[in-house]
């Protein structure tokens, strides 16, 4: 994970290294790269925000496009805590800025070391 989207100036809580695949989408998302929230995600990936289901990676760029790049929207994740020690489960609390929404935010991520299957978005 680099410091750029995750450091202690922008941390609520003590800092808590990402996951690399998590890490990654938060850059992806900060830095507005379509392409790289395309890398994050499995060929069959489903986000699913607020109820709303998105499928593939494809359709999950163009939801970051919608959702975050046009309303210039930033993840800042403060706490991430795995579901079990079995790994591929990861609860992170982020705050979520933009113009679409803005406040603190729970991301339930289900990965591989390689790439995001299912995000969840809870607000």
């Amino acid at each position: 994970m680099s410091t750029e989207s995750f450091t202690a100036e922008t941390a609520t809580e003590p800092e808590t290294d990402l996951p690399t695949v998590i890490g990654e989408f938060v850059d992806a998302i900060n830095a507005g790269s379509a392409d790289g929230v395309r890398r994050c995600f499995t060929e069959k990936a489903v986000v699913n925000d607020g109820g709303r289901e998105i499928r593939g990676r494809e359709a999950i760029a163009r939801w970051a496009d919608e959702e975050f790049f046009q309303a210039a929207g930033t993840i800042r994740p403060s706490r991430v805590q795995p579901i079990s020690q079995l790994g591929g489960d990861q609860v992170v609390t982020a705050h979520l800025h933009g113009t679409h929404r803005s406040g603190m935010s729970t991301l339930l991520v289900t990965a591989t070391p390689a790439a995001i299957a299912v995000l969840q978005l809870r607000r």
